[in-house]
């Protein structure tokens, strides 16, 4: 019968208990025996509590879809083309993964809301490049009211496929310009993909961005805000290396290998790690940042559990 590792952990302090109760009746009995009187003090050893920490590894893109919100304001024409080379790297990056996907693009004007796509596989580099161009120019930068605008529209929902995990970029040279606050608009989306996955990407002009890069608007700080509720960063537009679009989307590509234990001071020599609940020795534990870190990256999907002691 498989043991929980709560069990397991349970069954070795029931051993060792028994251990240390046995040795000090041997011990007193040894005492008695011997007539011994001479003073002995008992080492009131702290009592301990047994700490589960756990993680399910990710589980492989089956099909997505990608949305891309794009500034299409005169201030912006310079970047379609960074736009169009790097769609089209990363859906070279998630053929990697699976060939069930689609990319749309809409303008990030909710009053003059534009649509292209879908894109999927039989789509040619060429359809991938000129995408953004075929979108209609527009005035206001507003890309949170025109995502919502669109999931909220028929076309949206047609695009969207409730069984599908959902990446969405936000690109623009100029803050979100819409009523919408960044905390407001990430609430809706987790509502709204509440039974898959998600993932946002905000790609604007930053407080540092390169004075060579261009002309520089206003700071997307609403699009970073809305970055920092992901636990990530917003992109630099005038960054070249649109290659980052994809390691920012974690869910995608990210595989764990290591966990940071919930508890600090933990006993060292107490911690078990398992696997789909089989033991691995393969691990250290890394005191600086109170990680323990596996020697591999664990398949899509196991569970890998630490188990551990603390002092009480």
């Amino acid at each position: 019968m498989s043991l929980s590792i709560i069990d397991r952990v349970t069954r070795f302090e029931k051993y060792a208990f028994a251990f240390v109760v046995k040795s000090w009746v041997a011990f007193i009995v040894l005492l008695a025996s011997t007539g011994c009187s001479q003073d002995f003090t008992v080492i009131d050893h702290s009592e301990t509590r047994v700490v589960i920490d756990s993680f399910v590894q990710v589980d492989q893109v089956e099909k997505i879809d990608v949305l891309v919100a794009l500034d299409t304001s005169c201030s912006m024409s310079d970047n379609f083309s960074n736009v169009s080379s790097g769609m089209e790297l990363l859906r070279s990056d998630i053929e990697s993964l699976t060939l069930d996907y689609k990319f749309g693009y809409i303008t990030a004007d909710s009053t003059r809301l534009g649509f292209v796509g879908p894109y999927d596989s039989s789509s040619s580099p060429i359809d991938m490049m000129m995408a953004p161009s075929l979108l209609p120019q527009t005035i206001y930068e507003e890309g949170f009211a025109s995502t919502y605008t669109f999931l909220s529209s028929s076309s949206g929902i047609e695009f969207f496929r409730p069984d599908s995990d959902f990446l969405l970029f936000l690109i623009s040279d100029e803050d979100e310009q819409s009523s919408i606050s960044a905390q407001a608009f990430y609430d809706w989306l987790q509502a709204l993909f509440v039974d898959v996955r998600h993932d946002t990407v905000s790609i604007t002009t930053l407080n540092d961005s390169e004075s060579d890069c261009g002309i520089l608007w206003d700071y997307g700080w609403k699009y970073e805000e809305l970055a920092g509720l992901y636990n990530k960063s917003a992109l630099d537009i005038c960054d070249e290396d649109w290659s980052l679009w994809l390691s920012e989307s974690s869910f995608i590509t990210s595989r764990e290998s290591s966990i940071v234990l919930t508890e600090t001071d933990p006993i060292v020599k107490s911690i078990v790690v398992y696997v789909e609940r089989a033991p691995t020795w393969d691990w250290e534990y890394i005191e600086e940042t109170n990680t323990v870190q596996l020697g591999f990256v664990p398949d899509y999907g196991e569970l890998v559990e630490v188990g551990y002691k603390v002092e009480v």
